[in-house]
């Protein structure tokens, strides 16, 4: 059980998710109702969101997805910002059996723009980080001797500060869905070791990097990054 209390440090505010699904929903009437190959969907999402958000689009083929599923990473490049570049790369994948084209409905438009705007906003809050600090690396996690090497890798990544911040404001967005309310989230996070990855898998990911440990200071500064984000997505 962790104790609440109030908050001194801050956090970097994010873009509305809001916002972003609205500006991807100029390319609706490209993408729903036809067969769109993949070149063709990464293009509509790169104009819809290219130009405000800094954004360009590759795609990948990823066996491991089914003929219709899709899924996408993102990354933030501050050297490309730096270059007056657009920083923030989004990796679409999608099945090798949807190479000739994908059919996407109403719901599964908004399903893609739902995936567009966190994983955009995840990146944008790292572009705001990098602002903040001048653009000045920050400094490493250092991982304990004698991890597991795939357990120090998890661990490298998720343990920098930008990282528990950007991944706070992840796992807030995904309680509020899951629980329905900022209240209903607050109770969960009290014994946070236990809220299962259906609810959360960012969560999730993180209490298996950290070993399930609620008094590792990685979680716990996590947790109090995802309260901080809680009560601003309230506002």
């Amino acid at each position: 059980m962790i104790p609440y209390r109030q908050f001194s440090e801050g956090i970097s505010k994010p873009v509305p998710m809001s916002f972003v699904k609205k500006t991807m929903d100029s390319a609706r009437s490209t993408v729903v109702g036809k067969s769109i190959t993949p070149q063709n969907l990464a293009k509509a999402v790169e104009k819809a969101l290219g130009r405000k958000f800094g954004v360009k689009t590759t795609l990948k083929y990823a066996s491991a997805l089914q003929g219709g599923d899709m899924s996408a990473n993102a990354y933030y490049d501050q050297e490309d910002d730096l270059e007056g570049k657009r920083p923030v790369e989004v990796e679409l994948l999608f099945s090798p059996l949807d190479k000739k084209g994908i059919d996407i409905d109403n719901e599964g438009f908004d399903e893609l723009s739902m995936g567009m705007a966190k994983v955009v906003v995840h990146e944008l809050l790292h572009k705001h980080q990098a602002i903040k600090r001048d653009f000045v690396e920050p400094r490493p996690f250092t991982v304990k001797r004698g991890v597991d090497p795939k357990i120090q890798k998890a661990q490298e990544y998720l343990g920098k500060s930008d990282e528990i911040e950007a991944y706070g404001h992840n796992i807030a967005l995904e309680l509020l869905r899951s629980y329905g309310s900022r209240k209903n989230a607050l109770t969960a996070l009290r014994n946070f070791v236990r809220i299962p990855p259906d609810k959360s898998p960012d969560m999730y990911a993180y209490l298996v990097a950290f070993g399930m440990d609620q008094n590792h200071p990685v979680l716990k500064k996590l947790v109090k990054k995802v309260i901080l984000y809680l009560k601003e997505l309230e506002k």
